[in-house]
């Protein structure tokens, strides 16, 4: 992501051979890109340790989708205003506050000792990347000769693919093998001495810049579109759990209401200062407009997916962490396989190339859940069907940047690239809460009719076990309010009444009753998960349509936007 703008102070850039250039910008791009690897390894590492930290904490499944949504949305909402921020004050400035801020909030992740803290964590952790991460390509843009600044950009896109690898892996390896004894909290306290070594380091390495005419900020910008925001998710996520009351309704209608104001704000401020939080000018071609929905739809499908995917590996079919991270490694190879491919592609193909890239993740997610609908699943029967998602992925995202942002002037250039990865955060936030709407709702709607498929199998193995007709029948009866309450309940550390009674004495019985209650449930996550999937898909498909509002070709990319 770039946020550089034509008035950046570039004063090492007087010549496109280099010979001028800041003579250790190579030792400062590891030490971005080390603050780099930790905000894209924090985006992705929390997924697969979902379930441990939902069991040791208590937390609901709403606090759950929080540590995801939270973060992304709080980063997202950022974005735009920390770039700004270094432009102004000075982007070295800024980039130390904010792996210092993310090195602390790290740390209270690590520490929390309830669902609530560690929620708060997450949005202060987002809100410290969205300084931290605006000033990593602005300062390469700053201090790097064009000719070397392609190589420095693919560094920043090799780390992000390291990431998307490494991150499920690190977080299945600190779950299941218990690393330093700190379980699910190493995923966060790992970011603790790299954030020392990378904030001594910048003071040492990375040069300050900053613009000669910084754009001003927009506070009330800022306000309204979180506020709008807020008033979306924050039903989507909560309202299961709090019963779904009117205010929450209330909200959803009012969204838009905010948003409204928001343009009348934005054309004000345009008018008087041109500083508007974003640009409505921008809007008007329709490469952008166009590409930044395609990111919304596009991560809200796509996270939303890799969520309902980890929950369902592993709270379903009894994944260990370990197997779920290794599970997504397909994912990950396949995108690396295409995104250099689909770059190249759209200078001939335009508009074609992420509109085919939608079309192969909706096939593969159909796939995927074909795949999924038996409980005996093996890591290998998931390898085709994520490794050609992955290859959908590279296709759409590089190529959806690039022709959103080829016809963006350079005045605007700041603007344009924080909106489109604000729009990837934003969707990232959305489609998690669609996932609790969806997904959950179904698990527990569905429960009941789980266990009443396996309720003959459970009272033939009871009766085979020596157990009367009368007292299968009544165990049968208390298993199935058990299994549904279970699903059902907001804690999980709690028993619910149903689940009371006293274990059976009798081996056997036992031993039907969990083989029975481990089927239903596997069942009922599939289910769940398959539902899921249709939106999903449906959803990909929406972006395809939605690409052929872009241009058919595009010229040139504008390579202080695309990234």
């Amino acid at each position: 992501m770039t946020t550089t703008t034509p008035e950046a102070n570039q004063v090492w850039d007087d010549d496109s051979a280099g010979q001028n250039a800041y003579p250790k910008r190579w030792l400062a791009l590891f030490v971005l890109l080390a603050a780099a690897f930790m905000d894209l390894l924090d985006a992705t590492i929390v997924t697969v340790a979902l379930p441990a930290i939902r069991a040791d904490l208590g937390a609901s499944y709403a606090a759950t989708q929080w540590l995801t949504a939270g973060y992304t949305l709080a980063f997202g909402l950022g974005l735009i205003t920390g770039g700004r921020l270094g432009d102004r004050f000075g982007r070295k400035r800024i980039f130390m506050v904010g792996i210092a801020t993310f090195t602390a909030t790290s740390a209270l992740c690590g520490l929390a000792q309830s669902p609530e803290m560690l929620v708060a964590s997450r949005l202060l952790q987002g809100a410290a990347a969205a300084l931290m991460v605006p000033q990593i390509m602005a300062t390469v843009f700053a201090v790097f000769p064009p000719k070397e600044r392609a190589s420095a950009s693919g560094a920043y896109g090799a780390i992000a693919g390291l990431a998307a690898v490494a991150g499920p892996l690190l977080g299945g390896l600190f779950v299941s093998y218990d690393v330093f004894g700190l379980g699910w909290r190493g995923i966060f306290l790992v970011n603790v001495p790299i954030g020392i070594i990378a904030f001594f380091a910048a003071g040492a390495l990375v040069p300050e810049t900053k613009s000669d005419r910084p754009l001003k900020m927009d506070l009330i910008g800022v306000v309204l579109i979180t506020l709008s925001l807020l008033m979306l998710l924050f039903p989507l996520v909560q309202g299961t759990e709090q019963g779904w009351p009117a205010w929450m309704f209330l909200s959803l209608v009012a969204c838009p209401f905010v948003l409204g104001v928001y343009v009348l704000h934005a054309r004000a401020k345009d008018r008087r200062d041109g500083s508007a939080l974003v640009p409505l000018r921008l809007f008007k071609d329709r490469g952008f407009t166009a590409g930044l929905v395609v990111l919304l739809v596009l991560d809200a499908a796509m996270i939303g997916f890799s969520v309902a995917l980890s929950i369902l590996l592993q709270i379903g079919y009894d994944y260990s962490p370990i197997k779920t991270g290794l599970a997504f490694l397909p994912w990950a190879v396949g995108g690396g396989i295409s995104a250099g491919m689909g770059n190249a592609m759209v200078a001939k193909l335009g508009r074609n190339v992420p509109a085919l890239g939608a079309i192969i993740m909706a096939v593969s997610m159909v796939w995927i859940a074909w795949s999924t609908s038996d409980a005996t699943l093996g890591w290998l029967e998931l390898v085709p069907g994520l490794l050609l998602f992955g290859i959908g992925m590279g296709f759409l995202i590089g190529p959806a940047f690039t022709i959103a942002g080829a016809k963006v002037d350079y005045s605007d250039a700041g603007a344009a690239s924080g909106s489109l990865s604000a729009a990837l955060q934003i969707g990232s936030a959305t489609g998690v809460a669609v996932l609790g709407v969806l997904f959950f709702n179904i698990l527990v709607s569905g429960a009941g009719q789980s266990f009443d498929a396996k309720a003959g199998q459970l009272q033939g193995a009871l009766t085979s076990a020596g157990v009367s007709s009368e007292a299968a029948a009544a165990t049968v009866s208390g298993t199935r309010d058990c299994f549904v309450d279970r699903l059902a309940a907001k804690d999980p550390a709690t028993t619910p009444a149903s689940c009371t009674q006293a274990a059976a004495a009798n081996p056997a019985a036992g031993q039907a009753i969990a083989t029975t209650a481990n089927q239903a449930k596997a069942d009922a996550f599939s289910e769940a998960f398959r539902f899921f999937v249709w939106f999903a898909a449906g959803a990909l498909v929406l972006t395809a349509l939605i690409c052929q509002l872009m241009p058919r070709r595009i010229e040139q990319a504008n390579e202080w936007v695309v990234g």
